[in-house]
């Protein structure tokens, strides 16, 4: 490829990622896109792209902590950001943030996000527990994905794309049932089977 269609495919996939992680709780999973892209273009772009959509995963952050900030009002009456609050005030908080954006294909660092933004806790320090995370989050669901995408593609004799495009719908919904759990119920019954 050109140096020009190298360009617009850098632009592209850090756009995607930005874009689809300012939307919280579902936007299109980013690494889905990204490994289709490196499907499409060979291994030779993994590296590039990962960083360039864990780049744009993680100034997108900045735009959820804001959103946060901005509707605090009503977000502090959402009993999971109640309960993050009473976190939040320890670096369990910070802890707590960097293992879950962690875990491949939940976006549960959106949650947390809006809830630092609704709650004024330090967004250097947040983005801070971010950074890592959200590499290692980007190469791991990008990984799984490459190999989920290729083995239902041949299981099932679909094009790549259309299985990428099956695989964010479903990942959307999943985003939507998960913000509807109660958090601090799972919270207390992980807690009280470790004796915390």
């Amino acid at each position: 490829m050109s140096i020009l269609a190298d360009s617009l495919v850098y632009l592209s996939i850090f756009s995607i990622s930005f874009v689809s992680n300012v939307i919280p709780f579902g936007g299109p999973p980013y690494t889905i896109i990204t490994a289709t892209a490196i499907l499409k273009l060979g291994n030779s772009y993994y590296w590039p792209l990962i960083v360039l959509a864990s780049l744009g995963a993680i100034l997108s952050k900045i735009v959820i902590y804001l959103t946060g900030k901005l509707f605090k009002k009503s977000l502090r009456k959402n009993r999971n950001i109640a309960f993050l609050s009473r976190i939040s005030n320890s670096d369990t908080f910070y802890i707590i943030l960097f293992v879950l954006a962690v875990i491949p294909i939940l976006p549960f660092d959106d949650y947390l996000f809006i809830a630092a933004g609704a709650m004024e806790i330090s967004l250097l320090k947040a983005m801070f527990a971010l950074v890592v995370a959200k590499l290692i989050k980007t190469a791991l669901e990008v990984f799984i994905e490459l190999k989920v995408i290729v083995a239902i593609s041949s299981l099932l004799t679909l094009a790549k794309p259309t299985i990428g495009a099956i695989l964010t719908i479903a990942f959307v919904a999943f985003g939507i049932i998960i913000f509807k759990i109660d958090w601090e119920h799972y919270y207390n019954k992980i807690k009280g089977r470790i004796g915390v």
